[in-house]
């Protein structure tokens, strides 16, 4: 108790500081003053408290803290007057700073680049690449590490090019590399991997406002785990993907995209590292990320994705992920906003190794919060957050855990 009460205090007197500080400082921080033509540059930071009641996601045993964060960022940008020719550059850093388990500070860093163009005959070239450099214990994206500091590397690179051949139908054509690397050689690195992924798509428009396309979109995915010894048993793997759908272009209502499609995965070898064989699976999928313009001052997200992800485990090679979440953003005045969402997370595994328990996992998140606009380039954000996991077997108990977390941020751009 004496805890979260020193971490509320803290949490106010900081942030307090650190709004009086900006605000003291109004007339000459004030967003876009930095341009050279059309050229904007973007400085930024972000400073925020958070009180977790499970810092390493534990069953039992939890341990709380305070993190500081520390987010300084800058950001070029060029936007062309024809749509589609852009150009936008930046570094995002994160210091976090954890009061009482200072081993467990780390570093972010994660530049990025993104470019585009488009020519009056249609042609379209888009490129991006996103780095990004942690040691945080918060996990991958299959949640591998969680809970514990782990030091990786991501990369991802993305190139696009398509025509537009009429004023209604266009074809696009898409490359990405992913790599993920880990440094720890004995416990992480046999999880580094790199995909590349392969996708082409048909879009056409079906409305005068050319805001509501329709879609079919066929990938090709090859994942390949480098550090996986002997390689005649690695999860190498390959993964094939059809779907159909709709695309929703921003300046209407509905916004995003939902997809419904078939989704099958083989494998390199055989047999993997325990001489169990791997099972081909295949399974229905979809991608659906929308949100809808209910009102002037309403907004409602609703994702519901579903997939086939490599595990993070060994004593099973594959699992079939499902994300269905809702998330509200409300305007309650000129320049208060309320937020909130929920969501629910299914982690099926397949092809465990025989006599192993049925395995999956149920992930439930809550959160809420408020947003406020101090100034036009300063703004507020308070906002609690609840997790739990639950397990199938209790072979799986050990990894359940629940936790929540408050914070308080303050971001400012220049």
């Amino acid at each position: 108790m004496k805890m979260r009460k020193h971490a509320l205090r803290s949490i106010f007197a900081c942030i307090g500081l650190v709004c009086g500080i900006l605000l003291s400082t109004q007339p000459i921080f004030a967003q876009g003053n930095i341009h050279y033509g059309r050229l904007n540059v973007n400085p930024q930071v972000g400073i925020s408290l958070e009180h977790n009641n499970n810092i390493f996601s534990e069953s039992k045993d939890e341990i709380e803290d305070v993190i500081l964060k520390i987010k300084p960022g800058i950001q070029f940008e060029y936007l062309d007057n024809r749509p589609g020719n852009y150009f936008q550059s930046g570094y995002d850093l994160e210091f976090a700073s954890y009061f009482k388990r200072n081993n467990n500070n780390y570093q972010k860093h994660a530049p990025y680049l993104l470019c585009g163009m488009q020519t009056p005959t249609g042609f379209i070239v888009r490129f991006s690449e996103r780095f990004m450099k942690t040691a945080d214990p918060l996990g991958s994206a299959t949640q591998y590490g969680k809970g514990r500091r782990t030091a990786r590397t991501e990369n991802t690179l993305d190139f696009t090019f398509g025509q537009y051949f009429t004023d209604r139908l266009s074809i696009e054509a898409m490359y990405q590399n992913f790599a993920l690397r880990y440094r720890d050689a004995n416990r992480d690195q046999w999880q580094d991997r790199t995909d590349n992924i392969f996708s082409l798509g048909m879009y056409m428009l079906l409305t005068e406002s050319r805001k509501t396309s329709m879609l079919a979109e066929y990938r090709f995915t090859n994942g390949t785990y480098e550090r996986q010894v002997p390689a005649d048993n690695s999860q190498d793997h390959n993964i094939n993907t059809f779907l159909v759908g709709f695309r929703f272009e921003p300046g209407s209502k509905l916004m995003g995209s939902a997809k419904l499609g078939y989704e099958g995965k083989s494998f390199d070898n055989s047999l993997d590292m325990y001489g169990n064989r791997y099972e081909d699976n295949s399974t229905w999928v979809i991608e659906t990320n929308i949100q809808f313009q209910m009102t002037p001052i309403t907004n409602l997200g609703f994702q519901f994705i579903r997939s086939i992800e490599g595990a993070p485990d060994r004593d099973a090679a594959s699992y079939v992920d499902t994300n269905i979440g809702f998330n509200l953003m409300h305007q309650v005045q000129h320049k208060t906003f309320f937020k909130s969402g929920l969501s629910w997370v299914n982690s099926d595994y397949r092809d465990e190794i025989p006599g192993i328990a049925n395995k999956y996992f149920n992930l439930y998140k809550l959160f809420f919060g408020l947003d406020y606009n101090i100034q036009e380039w300063m703004t507020t954000s308070c906002q609690y957050s609840y997790e739990t996991k639950t397990a199938s077997h209790s072979d799986w108990y050990s990894s359940e855990y629940s936790t929540s977390s408050l914070f308080v941020e303050v971001n400012a751009m220049f």
